[in-house]
């Protein structure tokens, strides 16, 4: 009894002694800037001024305030001093002497977020380094400030490719504040140059001390096409689970000078130091070999060429028309001659025949790794992929091997998300998915029967452990919880950019439709409209409703329906072959 009331004298002495302490209150606010608007933390009730920090565009406002005794919440005031708006909730005391860098308006500052499990160790290649970049249960700011007039102009022109402005950059972790000065921005993509929320490259100069937990380039992605926002997240996610190359994702709110641009994806870009910090350790010496991009198609007056990985004989040129792209590994601009490694690989894949030994393949090719991206590309519906239109892959020649290893891109056209009919994505005879036997990189590896029953256990193996709905849709849930909030902050935000709609140059659509060689290159069930049906989806819709498409599932009617016509399929085959 004694210990205890001794106990019970401290706290509450501790406690005292608190109330009479102050913190520092902290949190990122972007009060109208033409309407003299303020911030302050109102504590127990009582009102304190915060202050921006000028040297980081302003955008997080800090000032002293006592420690709570019931709860504080933060509030705009208007110019005289009136509150303008609240956060309708009390945040609990905090005991430190800082709080979180906490951002107006949500009550959460780090969520319950759940994980895939790890189903298949990463492939040998992978040396990944450790980073806090991806930090999977908080959302993080980037704010890009800096000259106006380049800010304008960049979301004034956002079909020009060749327009990058520099700009300084902030970012605000819970309790990590970084800023870089001078980084070029610019419009990121092709497609998603069409819809008014841009999405963006940012990148730190080359020669700069300056990284952001390790990385340089990084890709803002703005989920344009994608009304469930969790496509993308859920994609990456899986492929890491399955022991793939390539980038992790999180989420990030980005502001341009105070001004929200709304809630981004947040993606590593495939270009050196990249290559490094994936497969050699982050060592800051490593030389890093060519690194290609499927570009899909490029047309010539004469040609039309696709990044199939077609073969189109040994003139290094024809591979540099614009088909395909090099993103690492080059000395200064690209030049036929560093096409020479990508003709060699489509040159052995054009001479293989179904005997060609899986020694053989193995000395040109990562074929784990491979074997596994296309498991995914079919488990999940990718369909601006290599199988369905030879788009968004890269092949990286790695110089320690001498072989290529697959890396797949830019995910956000998948599970449910289509540009094919989902007949054909929800086929669950992997035969039957869109360019299975079209591309020659499919149809000449699985062609070797040893490759080919490994896809078909790994599918199978895949559907029953990872890609369900018992698997995926509590990670689904935990994902959708957190960034709730910010999509109905997205959504209500002005847009930068404007619509454009789908714009290919000079080229009108029936243009393309009638270039020689595009009929054969495009397999069965393409579905052009498929892009258009997105955009009228709600949130709810898009992560779990039921929609009346001949494109279109919710991400978990896509996973379910998915898994279940897998099983089914090998049901089927497994019946007739008893």
């Amino acid at each position: 009894m004694i210990f205890t009331g001794i106990a019970s004298s401290i706290l509450l002495a501790s406690l005292v002694s608190a109330q009479q302490q102050n913190i520092t209150y902290n949190v990122i606010a972007a009060p109208e800037s033409t309407s003299n608007m303020s911030i302050a933390v109102i504590v127990d009730n009582s009102t304190y001024p915060l202050a921006a920090k000028a040297n980081d565009g302003g955008l997080l406002y800090q000032g002293e305030a006592p420690v709570a005794q019931t709860g504080y919440h933060y509030a705009i005031l208007d110019a005289m001093q009136q509150v303008n708006a609240s956060e309708a909730f009390s945040r609990p005391p905090v005991m430190n002497k800082t709080t979180y860098n906490e951002f107006f308006n949500r009550s959460s500052n780090v969520y319950n977020v759940t994980s895939l499990p790890q189903i298949l160790d990463p492939i040998p290649a992978i040396k990944r380094i450790e980073s806090d970049l991806h930090l999977q249960d908080q959302i993080p700011t980037i704010h890009l400030w800096g000259n106006a007039t380049a800010i304008e102009a960049l979301n004034g022109n956002q079909l020009d490719e060749d327009l990058d402005v520099e700009l300084n950059m902030t970012y605000y972790g819970l309790q990590k504040v970084q800023t870089v000065e001078n980084v070029k921005v610019s419009v990121a993509g092709r497609s998603s140059r069409w819809v008014s929320k841009l999405s963006y490259n940012v990148k730190i100069k080359k020669k700069a001390d300056d990284d952001l937990f390790g990385y340089k380039k990084l890709k803002l992605r703005a989920m344009g096409y994608d009304a469930s926002y969790i496509r993308e997240r859920v994609a990456f996610a899986t492929l890491k689970s399955v022991g793939v190359p390539c980038t992790e994702y999180s989420y990030i709110r980005v502001f341009f000078n105070n001004k929200p641009a709304g809630f981004y994806g947040l993606i590593e870009t495939f270009q050196d130091p990249w290559l490094a910090n994936e497969f050699a350790d982050g060592d800051k010496k490593y030389k890093s070999g060519y690194l290609y991009q499927g570009q899909a198609m490029s047309m010539t007056q004469t040609q039309f060429l696709v990044s199939d990985l077609s073969y189109y004989g040994d003139n290094t040129t024809l591979y540099s028309l614009g088909q395909y792209k090099i993103k690492a590994g080059t000395k200064g601009d690209e030049k036929p001659k560093d096409f020479k490694e990508l003709r060699d690989f489509t040159k052995f894949i054009n001479e293989t025949t179904n005997a060609t030994s899986v020694k053989e393949w193995n000395k040109k090719l990562e074929t784990d790794g491979f074997t596994r991206a296309m498991a995914i590309e079919n488990l999940l519906g990718f369909s601006d992929a290599y199988m369905t239109l030879a788009d968004n892959f890269y092949v990286y020649s790695d110089p320690d091997t001498k072989r290529m290893i697959y890396i797949p891109a830019d995910l956000d056209t998948s599970i449910g998300s289509s540009i094919f009919l989902k007949s054909y994505m929800l086929d669950g005879n992997y035969s039957n998915h869109p360019g299975f036997h079209l591309r020659p990189l499919t149809k000449h590896f699985f062609a070797n029967q040893e490759f080919l029953n490994n896809y078909e256990h790994l599918l199978l193996n895949l559907s029953q452990t990872l890609v369900n709905p018992t698997v995926m849709n509590p990670f689904i849930d935990s994902v959708v919880d957190m960034i709730y909030p910010d999509v109905e902050w997205d959504q209500s935000l002005p847009r930068l950019g404007s619509e454009v709609g789908f714009n290919f140059g000079n080229e009108s659509m029936s243009d393309i439709g009638n270039v020689p060689g595009l009929s054969s290159f495009i397999p069965p069930g393409f579905a052009a409209d498929g892009l258009t049906q997105v955009l009228n989806q709600t949130f709810e819709e898009s992560v779990g409703g039921n929609i009346n498409s001949t494109t279109q599932e919710s991400v978990k009617q896509f996973i379910a329906n998915k898994s279940a016509n897998i099983i089914a399929f090998y049901n089927q085959s497994s019946n007739a072959a008893a």
